[in-house]
């Protein structure tokens, strides 16, 4: 397990950016953490870094958005972005069809509240923790995977 120390929102998506540098497409990233601790703020560093120039905001009503990347350095073409806050379990994900996406080539999958629909989660998962810092700008990022 990896941890990083951020101490702004542009810090934090800089972080996100070099973490989509190692990936190749296929995966799923598992976001945990307290409200307001940053989750929502990687991603949208990791849509900007994938040249997606829509705004990017936790899709907590309608559980999850589809957004197409236009950065031709990436093996992405795909960012899927799920909120999982208001759910008691993955069944919701599921008849929305997740599921077409998980593991999909191209394809980035992003949880936030992972914790919340873990039987819906793949063993190739990279969960990241984040943390709120010793003070307001601050956050704690754990990525393991």
């Amino acid at each position: 397990m990896k941890k990083y120390k951020t101490n702004s929102a542009a810090e934090t998506k800089k972080l996100a950016s070099e973490i989509l540098g190692l990936l190749k497409g296929g995966e799923v990233l598992g976001l945990i953490g307290e409200l307001g601790a940053g989750k929502t703020v990687f991603v949208q560093g990791l849509a900007e870094a994938l040249g997606i120039k829509e705004i990017v905001n936790s899709p907590t009503f309608v559980l999850m958005k589809i957004y197409q990347a236009s950065n031709q350095q990436s093996a992405i073409n795909k960012l899927i972005h799920v909120d999982a806050y208001r759910l008691s379990d993955s069944q919701e994900l599921k008849d929305i069809g997740l599921d077409e996406y998980l593991s999909q080539k191209g394809t980035l999958v992003i949880i936030e509240w992972a914790d919340k629909v873990k039987d819906l989660l793949p063993q190739n998962l990279l969960m990241i923790k984040f943390e709120l810092g010793h003070n307001e700008s601050q956050r704690i990022i754990h990525v393991d995977g």
